[in-house]
């Protein structure tokens, strides 16, 4: 199957979905693809804003992250739109070292700003950071103040712990384990989608944002907006690109996980190995399949 059915996280506008139901009869009860929406949401929105912060991360020099004394610098982050706007600053700690940097980058988006794809974004991602840049046993914090994107409020810490790096011709390889605790997604109407997480991502940075990809694994916990316990366990790498995320588009390009809402189990197919971008995911619920289309 090609990629004609769909999303993760990182990275969309107002995400309203409309099924394009079978013409007998819809794979999911009104609530049920409510559920499927509104994880897709917290998911793209959470991952969207961590990969925001491994890219303000990577973006000063070795010279100005570590072996100065305090002090605090404007950065430039080039050829990621997502960025416009927003200042981002770069704070180090007084006990910061070449051989243990430490400190913080704020990425502050203000009362809003708009990138050139329509999402909004406003408040700050404060990222947080200990130890050698992606060395292995380094440690980024990363945590929210107001942030919003499209009007859903992101709050929770992730943690993120370099385990392995390695470089090729296409790039540096970096994979890490993420803690999320505390996670909430709350909506326009004031009703919220509680998030707990352990993953693996690994991560290819090149000198191009547009040809980055984030692989992510593990399984995330909470509670959905009508407050009915869900997990949501990735049963196929997710794999999001650079490129997608440049596009608007918050989802996975390839993956599939299983997603338990109470005790109903749905399976989510958001495209094959070398499946493009698009805005579509394929469920199935008791053996009938929907295509569902996020409008972004």
């Amino acid at each position: 199957m090609t990629k004609r059915l769909l999303t993760m996280a990182v990275m969309c506008t107002g995400l309203l979905f409309t099924a394009c139901e079978d013409e007998d009869k819809s794979a999911l009860t009104e609530k049920e693809s409510a559920a499927v929406e509104d994880q897709s949401v917290t998911e793209a929105y959470f991952n969207g804003a961590g990969e925001l912060s491994t890219t303000a991360y990577n973006t000063p020099s070795d010279g100005q992250i570590g072996g100065r004394s305090k002090a605090t610098i404007t950065l430039t982050v080039s050829g990621d739109t997502r960025f416009n706007g927003a200042k981002v600053t770069l704070e180090t700690a007084a006990n910061n070292s070449a051989l243990n940097p430490q400190g913080k980058i704020t990425i502050d988006f203000g009362t809003g700003q708009t990138d050139p794809r329509g999402d909004v974004r406003k408040g700050k991602i404060i990222v947080t950071y200990r130890g050698i840049r992606f060395i292995p046993g380094s440690v980024t914090e990363t945590t929210f103040e107001g942030f919003e994107q499209n009007g859903v409020k992101i709050e929770g810490k992730r943690t993120n712990t370099t385990t392995s790096l390695t470089s090729g011709n296409a790039g540096v390889t970096i994979k890490f384990t993420v803690v999320d605790v505390n996670g909430k997604a709350t909506f326009s109407d004031g009703t919220f989608v509680t998030r707990s997480a352990e993953h693996s991502h690994t991560i290819l940075l090149t000198s191009s944002p547009d040809k980055n990809m984030w692989t992510v694994e593990g399984t995330a916990s909470g509670d959905t907006r009508e407050k009915v316990k869900y997990v949501f366990a990735i049963s196929r790498p997710l794999v999001f690109k650079g490129s997608c995320a440049l596009a608007g588009i918050a989802l996975p390009a390839e993956g599939a996980a299983l997603f338990t809402v109470g005790t109903v189990p749905i399976t989510l197919n958001y495209g094959d190995a070398g499946a493009p971008c698009d805005d579509k995911v394929e469920v199935t619920v008791n053996g009938v399949k929907q295509e569902i289309t996020v409008n972004g």
